[in-house]
């Protein structure tokens, strides 16, 4: 699959964040240990110092693959989770649609309940926005009714959009407000 086929819709969490830090220090206090180690550069370090970034490179990838999955372990989400009497149905693509185009406009209908935008943090239950799937891949965060998506990069044959209803903290409502249609991708 190419690189422009799902759509990045969060810039990372901030555990992932200082993960990809951590993973780049490692690497130069490996580069700079081992040039000095190799007497390949750095001759102004002592020899001691060298071999202190050769180990603590491992140490630093470590807590770089723990950062995420221990250390900085997101709670887990409420049970309280807010229902919502929101209605979510899909107006396009129409269910068993055949698409040629490299796009597909993805077009919803939302009752009892308003889009916001992505700077709302209040978790309430007639308030969100939607979350687009495209074969259970998330696509677009969607604070407008219609969104196109690039599916270029599909193959041809059946495929799934769902389109859900979330709370302002991205996280569905209890129990989920959703709804999905199948499309045809066709060649060309």
């Amino acid at each position: 699959m190419p690189a422009t086929a799902p759509l990045l819709a969060h810039g990372g969490r901030p555990d992932e964040l200082v993960a990809e830090i951590l993973i780049l220090v490692a690497i130069v206090v490996a580069w700079v240990g081992v040039a000095r180690v190799r007497g390949k550069g750095f001759s102004r370090m002592p020899m001691t110092v060298g071999w202190m970034l050769v180990g603590l490179a491992p140490v630093l990838l470590a807590t770089a693959v723990l950062v995420p999955t221990v250390i900085w372990r997101e709670p887990a989400p409420s049970a309280d989770r807010p229902s919502s009497t929101a209605v979510l149905r899909i107006s396009e693509p129409s269910e068993g649609q055949r698409v040629s185009t490299a796009t597909l406009d993805v077009v919803t209908q939302i009752t009892g309940a308003t889009v916001v935008d992505g700077s709302a943090t209040e978790v309430t239950p007639d308030t969100g926005h939607v979350h687009v799937y495209l074969d259970d891949q998330l696509m677009s965060m969607a604070y407008a009714p219609e969104q196109e998506i690039g599916i270029d990069w599909l193959g041809p044959g059946p495929h799934v959009v769902r389109v859900e209803f979330v709370a302002a903290d991205h996280e569905p409502f209890d129990p989920p407000v959703e709804a999905s249609v199948t499309f045809v991708k066709l060649t060309g």
